[in-house]
């Protein structure tokens, strides 16, 4: 077909010219002609160029494969494969900056040069000598070349009349022989040992150029890496001409951010905060993931994060409320975003953190504990001011993982795990917590049958007044009996019911066992003093609509007087939820329940709101009971909350007395209102021991 065009084009010259010598045509039809012919003419000088285009890629394609006689279809299939992952991240730019910005950085990491520069060229800028680097990724920040001049060899008009016949210009050692001397002394005072090029083309100009530098040593460029980087120039160029065409017109930009919203929010951010949403964040896990199988230094880490108590805050203050609060979470998350960091909401109240190419362990130990202490602070919203805390999961990548999923799964576990040291806290993953994963997984499923299966059991322990040493009641504890491990721990079990919702019905259950307890001891003591009942009541079942109204119906139902219960709640549980709590205490003392603050001074209280809280005790954290000795700041402490108490008119319950000094301490302290509980008076009790106890007393 290429033979027989230029004899087919010529012929048809041969026939244009005879018409066009008749005297018949009009001047119209000449004028028609003439244009056939003048296109006639640029058509033959375009295929004359594109053969001269193909010869030259021949001729690239010969020296290609002369320089590298192993290249085998693996390596190619490899380029391929960092291709498709670069532009999976250009695809996501819809700026030129932004395109850029992403070109060097995914350069630099995939290839570990020393330095990577874009930039654009325009005649204007050439002519005045006044081009500057725009866009760069360094190693060594002291090479830093941003806003600077380019060196002279890259606007050097001979040097990139070269572009027109090659793709790249490749210098492995501008110390050679055969290196253009203009091109050495123009990199040597900047210590450049090796240079690698690649034309950005725009039709049969440059738009601009990708240029690699290597530092201190001579760097043999590879094959592959030179296929890798024309074949981006190639896509660059794409890019940049439909980022071009989406800013052309005023009509087309409003249509392109229209496309971009729609496009950003509802496939890759998450409407709500704007971070990426989750198939967008395992998107770039998968792109680190399959870095790491091609360079083992390409390290990344996943900080998996939970909000503590958000549903609890949605029950109390509303659906709404929680939104703006998971706002302004995210935008406490969104200081710490970099280049390498990417912030993504994942599911309701869970956030995740992809770090990529850190230096140490440390790095990322000290980004979890800045984000612990950020989130601490008191958000305000709507006039509302909200205490809560994160939870954090630590997984950092390893080569034995087999899918990019696992990683986010195994900081998911760290983070439950983080969540048994207490809220507000991170843990770093280990291979035995997976173990524990398990067993806490075997443990939820267990529990849920517990309650049916009668596996749950009460125990007392006796709470005496300080100064008549008389028992006066009783705190109720939960205590869980496993059919296989025995008796476990409600550190163990409570967390679990509590993330599970299942606390709900097991605090009523708890309620209803311990009323029908104390009215047994009523009827079979009559004659002594009325006992009271501390039964302890969890975030969930506070925020419950229902709450007072179960509470009165189950001591209505089971005929015990109100002033006998005393339900209590956490001071952590109190300030967390300070205007429904109120609400609740208002409603209980209504109805006659009394109302203890359990750990009282461990949480986020301040002093003053007591005075408006109708609150009947104090119960003072063991923290502060057996620090009492030795410690002169736990004794000023205490003497402050007795001091306070008694101006409030409130009583006050010493929880963890567990040393015959302790009770001395507290009894030199006078005051007739003060309660002692603790292993010194008595350990929890069994149904049968605790009647005991009150025989005893009797």
């Amino acid at each position: 077909m290429r033979k027989d065009f230029p004899e087919s084009l010529l012929e048809l010259f041969s026939i244009v010219d005879n018409l066009i010598a008749s005297e018949q045509l009009n001047s119209q039809q000449q004028d028609n002609l003439q244009n056939i012919k003048s296109l006639g003419e640029n058509l033959g000088k375009y295929f004359d160029h594109a053969e001269r285009e193909i010869s030259s890629l021949k001729q690239r394609i010969k020296q290609l494969y002369q320089s590298n006689q192993y290249i085998d279809s693996r390596n190619e299939n490899e380029v391929d494969t960092l291709l498709a992952l670069v532009f999976a991240r250009m695809r996501q730019s819809i700026t030129l900056d932004e395109l850029l910005e992403t070109v060097v950085f995914e350069i630099h990491q995939l290839l570990q040069n020393d330095h990577v520069i874009a930039y654009q060229l325009s005649q204007q800028s050439l002519e005045e000598n006044n081009l500057f680097i725009g866009y760069e990724s360094v190693s060594d920040p002291a090479r830093a070349l941003l806003e600077q001049r380019l060196p002279t060899i890259y606007t050097d008009p001979e040097w990139l009349e070269r572009y027109q016949t090659s793709i790249s210009q490749i210098v492995n050692d501008i110390d050679a022989p055969n290196v253009d001397p203009q091109l050495s002394a123009s990199l040597r005072p900047l210590g450049v040992k090796s240079v690698l090029a690649v034309a950005i083309p725009s039709g049969k100009k440059l738009w601009g150029l990708l240029v690699l530098h290597q530092y201190d040593a001579v760097r043999e460029w590879q094959s592959w890496e030179v296929e890798l980087l024309e074949k981006l120039g190639t896509q660059l160029t794409i890019s940049i001409h439909q980022l071009q065409l989406l800013v052309k017109s005023d009509s087309i930009r409003v249509e392109r951010d229209q496309i971009i919203a729609r496009l950003h929010y509802s496939q890759l951010h998450d409407s709500l905060t704007g971070l990426p949403n989750r198939d967008s964040f395992m998107s770039l896990l998968d792109l680190a993931f399959t870095k790491l199988q091609t360079n083992s230094n390409r390290n990344f880490a996943v900080l998996f994060i939970d909000c503590d108590r958000f549903q609890s805050i949605n029950d109390n203050f509303g659906i709404s409320i929680g939104d703006q609060l998971l706002k302004e979470i995210s935008k406490r998350l969104n200081v710490y975003r970099k280049i390498n960091v990417t912030i993504a909401r994942v599911d309701s109240d869970e956030f995740a953190i992809l770090v990529e190419s850190f230096d140490n362990q440390e790095i990322i130990i000290s980004l979890a504990s800045q984000i612990l202490e950020s989130i601490k602070q008191p958000f305000s919203i709507n006039e509302n001011q909200i205490f809560t805390s994160v939870s954090i999961g630590i997984a950092i990548s390893d080569l034995e993982y087999i899918y990019a999923n696992e990683i986010l799964r195994d900081a998911n576990i760290a983070m439950h795990h983080s969540r048994r040291l207490g809220r507000g806290k991170y843990a770093l993953f280990s291979t035995d917590m997976n173990q524990g994963a398990k067993v806490r997984w075997q443990l939820e499923n267990d529990l849920r049958y517990a309650l049916e299966r009668q596996e749950f059991h009460l125990v007392y322990q006796p709470i005496v007044s300080l100064h008549q040493h008389q028992l006066t009641g009783f705190e109720t504890l939960l205590r869980w009996v496993h059919p296989l491990q025995g008796l476990i721990s409600p550190q163990e079990f409570l967390a679990i019911v509590e993330e599970t919702g299942d606390i709900i019905q097991i605090g009523y259950w708890v309620l209803e066992t311990a009323c029908n307890q104390l009215r047994q001891w009523q009827q079979d003591f009559p004659n002594i003093p009325q006992l009271t009942l501390g039964i302890n009541v969890s975030t969930l079942q506070v925020v419950q609509s229902d709450f007072v109204e179960r509470i009165q119906e189950i001591i209505t139902e089971k005929q015990i007087l109100p002033n006998l219960i005393k339900l209590e709640i956490t001071e952590s549980i109190l300030m967390e939820n300070i205007e429904v709590s109120s609400q609740k205490l208002e409603q209980l003392r209504e109805i006659g329940v009394q109302v203890h603050i359990d750990d009282f001074g461990t949480g986020f209280s301040s002093f003053s709101y007591l005075k408006n809280l109708p609150i009947d005790v104090l119960k003072i954290d063991r923290s502060f009971t057996n620090k009492v000795a030795t410690d002169i700041k736990s004794q000023r402490i205490i003497q402050s909350i007795l001091r306070l108490a008694n101006s409030l008119g409130m009583g006050i319950i010493v929880e963890g007395v567990e040393t015959s000094e302790e009770l001395e301490y507290f009894e030199s302290l006078g005051g007739s209102s003060i309660e002692v509980q603790g292993y010194f008076i008595s350990h929890p009790l069994d149904t049968d021991k605790a009647t005991q106890w009150i025989q005893t007393t009797i």
